[in-house]
């Protein structure tokens, strides 16, 4: 986090933190992967999403307004969310909180490659949400 290194946010208390900064975005799915990662022990979602604008953006500096964001929310275990969210769409606006890792310390996955773009990750509860087509999952 830069200059915020040494600052501790609320949200890096929990386990699953990465010590990230918290974001909060607006924006349009730009496209959602068909099938489910499995990825250090758990299902994930994965889908993009464009960013129209930032409602919060808690230890990060960048301007993230008209950038792409690779979100990864997981389900399946009482760690995530109990099931995926149904019926994603790419054209659809959505809301998303999570933790902001950018490219430079995202690492590739099969559906984050070529290239690699920033990722919010903790995208459920006690940190983060989803707001889709009038439902919140946390």
């Amino acid at each position: 986090m830069s200059n915020r290194a040494t600052q501790i946010l609320p949200h890096h208390r929990f386990v699953y933190s990465l010590g990230a900064p918290l974001a909060c975005v607006q924006g349009t799915i730009s496209r959602v992967f068909a099938a489910p990662e499995h990825h250090n022990g758990a299902n994930h979602q994965h889908f993009i999403v464009k960013i129209d604008s930032v409602v919060k953006f808690e230890g990060g500096q960048q301007n993230l307004v008209g950038t792409e964001v690779f979100v990864a929310v997981r389900f399946g275990d009482n760690e995530g969310l109990a099931q995926e969210i149904p019926g994603l769409k790419a054209g659809q606006p959505v809301e998303v909180q999570g933790e902001y890792i950018s490219e430079a310390s995202a690492y590739p996955t099969e559906d984050n490659r070529n290239p690699v773009l920033p990722v919010l990750h903790f995208t459920h509860h006690p940190v983060g949400f989803v707001k889709y087509a009038g439902e919140y999952y946390s």
